[in-house]
């Protein structure tokens, strides 16, 4: 069984990203170091606001993701998504589907559907993430994650929801980008975003 580490620094952009675009499902992706069937989630790379369904625009920021993860000798390790609706806790078919598409790349990747409503409401000690992992042919929920210090699923430290809330706070999400917003505009870095993991360094 796969277990999964998650940095400041992933959560923080997921949160962000979701937060930019709340009107909107927005997707993206985690990457991290792996230790034999141990991943630390390092870094999130936003990937959509504006596509719900598999597009070949997907896939040419799929490719630039593997691209740069491999740069960075970095694994693509689960995909995130948000939903317009703060409700939603499930993976959609849509979102199942993106999901799946990933574990042709890694097939150890879990899935994460940011839970907005958990986070408006303060938490409760947990991140606002649900995750969920493939087995059986099919998405499973993992209720229990992120309740055990030694679960499947666990926070890098204790300041991980603190700084994600302070950078939500202070409106931080505006320096964070998606490769939709790359298309708009070729000169934001959505890849590496150097500007906002200092940011996210100093919270």
């Amino acid at each position: 069984m796969s277990e999964y580490t998650l940095s400041s620094q992933a959560y923080a952009k997921a949160v962000l990203h979701a937060a930019k675009y709340p009107w909107a499902m927005v997707h993206g992706l985690f990457l991290g170091e792996k230790n034999g069937s141990k991943f630390r989630l390092t870094d999130a790379i936003p990937l959509a606001h504006n596509w719900t369904q598999l597009t070949p625009m997907f896939d040419v920021a799929l490719q630039q993701v593997k691209q740069y993860a491999s740069s960075k000798n970095l694994v693509v390790a689960g995909y995130y998504v948000a939903y317009e609706n703060p409700n939603t806790t499930q993976l959609s078919a849509a979102g199942a589907l993106f999901a799946k598409t990933i574990l042709a790349i890694n097939p150890e990747a879990a899935a994460f559907v940011v839970d907005a409503k958990r986070f408006m409401e303060r938490e409760d000690g947990r991140p606002a993430l649900v995750p969920f992992v493939y087995a059986n042919e099919q998405w499973k929920e993992q209720p229990a994650a992120f309740r055990d210090a030694k679960g499947q699923f666990v926070l890098e430290n204790n300041q991980v929801l603190t700084t994600a809330r302070i950078l939500v706070e202070e409106r931080a999400e505006i320096g964070i980008f998606d490769f939709d917003d790359h298309l708009d505009d070729v000169s934001l870095d959505w890849l590496q975003n150097n500007v906002l993991n200092e940011r996210i360094r100093t919270a």
